[in-house]
């Protein structure tokens, strides 16, 4: 017993020299390659896990099974309250997009880190967290070239890179069949826009480079509540609901306009334009979800999610109404054929078949042209070894996700993104922190 509690307080140390670790390489990491990421707070990840995401990204009525092996869905802080075991669980993604305008396309690809959450089952009706994982990614790359009368071949291009990353706590509480939660997350990071206009054919004219770097720090705090009605035969139904105030975020911008000249490919600074730093508020709007899942043990889910977000409220350095409201609906199903299968039975019963939709109206609305996403997403969890830990059995589990989508359209001059993203989560289920009755 001395032994495995030891083992744990080393797992423990581990996870969180890990997560330090991950905390200072995600900052300067993205995952996504798109020029709409460009606009409001970039590309805004999503909060869930292989074991939400395949289902359509379902999250705020979704609780743990009542058997092992046990996932995480932090993103409704109220279900923490039904976690029985530890869990740790790390996943990273991979993204493959396609970028299409009306005369041409291309692909690229990406992989990085996904998500990593430590929860733990303080009591019986409390159950706590801590994670950290992105909250938006902002990644594009363009260059246009066009040829000019008395001036020769001018090259224009535009980056960024960065994200919002967030480190949050979490605590779920239980009250008959009533559960709360709440998550305080603290948000940080920088996106970084850079252009440039240059002059490769000729010397008689400056280069120009201007570089934006915004950096983000602050506290953000979000909500849940599940209700948890069941039935006979097995049946079972929960309503679920999340949401977030208005939150204003802590930022500094610094920009820098600068004439430069290339001389054999070392960038020679001449004169600087623009040298200025400001500190201003960024307006993240209020944010309201809810949810019903319906059960039959623990063979069959059905999940139903709806969410919108005042994005007409943004409002970033003085500059409003770019953005309009967003809303998303999705849908979910998991099968798993027998998940108490024995030894002898095939494990193909044992699996956790998932599957699901998703619908989203994005805050973009460019020429004219509101920009939606059609999602279509499906995965199963892959359950290890069984073994018993005290009243309950321990069980982990590796889960796989896939979601294949659409955003945007070539339409009016605008780009059109089909994606794969496939993200992969290692949840390890254990009973930690047991006192000790022999020494």
């Amino acid at each position: 017993m001395r032994n495995k509690n030891r083992l744990q307080i080393i797992v423990l140390i581990f996870t969180i020299c890990n997560l330090q670790f991950v905390i200072c390489n995600a900052q300067s990491q993205s995952i996504v390659n798109s020029p709409y990421s460009r606009y409001g707070l970039g590309d805004l990840q999503t909060t869930n896990y292989p074991s939400n995401i395949a289902m359509g990204g379902i999250s705020n009525a979704l609780q743990n099974d009542s058997t092992a092996p046990f996932n995480i869905n932090s993103a409704n802080p109220a279900s923490l309250a039904s976690t029985r075991l530890t869990i740790f669980d790390f996943g990273v993604i991979d993204n493959s997009t396609q970028i299409s305008s009306s005369s041409q396309n291309y692909i690229t690809n990406r992989t990085g880190f996904a998500y990593a959450t430590l929860v733990i089952p303080v009591a019986k009706w409390w159950g706590s967290c801590i994670g950290l994982r992105p909250y938006s990614d902002v990644g594009y790359n363009i260059l246009t070239q066009q040829t000019q009368n008395n001036i020769g071949q001018v090259n224009y291009s535009y980056t960024g890179q960065g994200g919002i990353n967030q480190l949050f706590w979490g605590n779920g509480f239980k009250i008959k069949n009533l559960y709360v939660g709440a998550n305080l997350a603290f948000l940080f990071g920088n996106f970084t826009y850079t252009s440039r206009d240059s002059f490769p054919t000729s010397s008689y004219f400056l280069n120009t480079k201007y570089l934006q770097k915004t950096a983000f720090n602050d506290l953000y705090y979000s909500f849940g509540l599940q209700y948890k009605l069941q039935f006979r035969k097995g049946w079972s139904v929960t309503l679920g609901a999340t949401g977030s105030m208005q939150t204003s975020l802590n930022t500094q911008q610094t920009t820098l306009d600068i004439n430069y000249m290339n001389v054999l490919g070392v960038e020679v600074d001449k004169d600087t334009n623009i040298n200025a730093t400001k500190n201003a508020k960024i307006i993240i709007p209020m944010t309201i979800g809810g949810g019903i899942v319906i059960k039959k043990s623990e063979k069959l889910l059905v999940g139903l999610d709806y969410s919108v977000q005042d994005w007409s409220s943004f409002n970033s350095f003085g500059e409003q109404g770019l953005l309009k409201n967003s809303q998303k609906v999705a849908i979910g199903i998991q099968y798993i054929p027998d998940k108490n299968a024995g030894r002898g039975e095939s494990y193909a019963k044992k699996i956790f078949y998932r599957v699901g939709f998703r619908y989203a109206d994005s805050y973009l609305d460019l020429n004219n042209t509101p920009l939606k996403e059609y999602t279509l997403t499906f995965g199963a969890g892959f359950p290890l070894r069984k073994y018993k830990v005290g009243e309950t059995y321990s069980q982990s589990v590796v889960n796989l996700a896939v979601e294949m989508g659409q955003l945007g359209t070539t339409t009016n001059e605008l780009i059109r993104e089909r994606y794969m993203r496939v993200v992969v989560g290692f949840t390890l289920n254990d009973r930690w922190f047991i006192k000790r009755k022999y020494d």
